[in-house]
């Protein structure tokens, strides 16, 4: 498969998004920074930049510690399984917590020993952190796990696994066994539905939407009101220049993608297997 994917913008997005989670991961280490300077001085005692920067940099860990869990979260099969949401963010925030607070120890601990004149060892780390910024980590991680986590709203994961293998379609008076691989794209054609592979069409009672049901999402991508598209069978896109664009299929056919469609299409397309 050939992805012709330089007319796609949509990278900026994450981009943007990504910047944004740095300026606010910024301003936090600065505003906490600035805390300690005024605790200092109203208490009387002496301010350390450096000092202050290390131990506030428990701030930065917590997107790489939350999109690690999700990660593991959204594979493992045994979190797939426990079916209480509150059980699983009360499993979520335990492990973030305790995952923190060790890797936060062990940063200040091998920081302070290569760079400092003083060493803060891993232990102490944990029991200061324990007596000082526990109940901010549960506060912050149970937040996080209150925001709505896309592969949790949609079941692709358990779809991807339970999408059949073939369906049986009708062509005539047989009905054939159609592997789903094989499947180029779908279109409505009310009341029927037509399945297209490289050498047949088949014509099938029903709708778009009961048929799209059985199929894995990741797979099967909407780019139009009327048409699903296997996105492992686009080879190239081009732009039509008024939003919309041209996909063209392995066997030759040209389908039109809506620019309704384009975003959810694009992440379906990029993260397509090649072959």
């Amino acid at each position: 498969m050939v992805k012709s994917v330089t007319f796609f913008t949509f990278g900026k997005a994450r981009i943007k998004t990504k910047l944004k989670f740095l300026a606010a991961l910024i301003v936090i280490l600065l505003t906490t920074i600035f805390q300690d300077f005024l605790q200092s001085r109203y208490h009387s005692y002496s301010f350390y930049f450096s000092e202050s920067l290390l131990f506030n940099l428990y701030w930065a860990l917590i997107i790489p510690v939350t999109f690690l869990l999700r990660f593991v979260f959204r594979s493992s099969q045994i979190i797939l399984k426990i079916r209480s949401k509150w059980a699983i963010r009360s499993f979520f925030v335990f492990l973030a917590t305790t995952l923190h607070l060790l890797i936060f120890a062990f940063l200040v601990f091998s920081v302070s020993g290569l760079f400092y004149d003083h060493t803060f060892g891993f232990w102490e780390n944990v029991v200061y952190s324990l007596s000082n910024d526990f109940y901010k980590y549960l506060l912050i991680y149970t937040a996080i796990s209150l925001i709505p986590n896309k592969a949790s709203q949609n079941p692709e994961v358990q779809k991807a696994t339970e999408s059949p293998d073939f369906l049986l379609l009708q062509k005539g008076k047989r009905i054939e066994k159609v592997s789903i691989e094989s499947i180029q794209y779908i279109t409505s054609a009310t009341p029927y539905v037509e399945f297209f592979t490289k050498e047949r069409k088949y014509l099938q009672q029903g709708s778009l939407k009961s048929f799209s049901e059985k199929l894995d999402p990741s797979v099967f991508v909407r780019i139009h009101k009327t048409t699903l598209v296997n996105v492992q069978k686009v080879d190239s896109i081009s732009s039509r220049g008024n939003g919309d664009y041209d996909l063209l299929l392995s066997n030759g056919q040209q389908l039109r993608l809506s620019r309704n469609y384009v975003p959810d299409f694009r992440s379906r397309f990029e993260q397509a297997p090649t072959g």
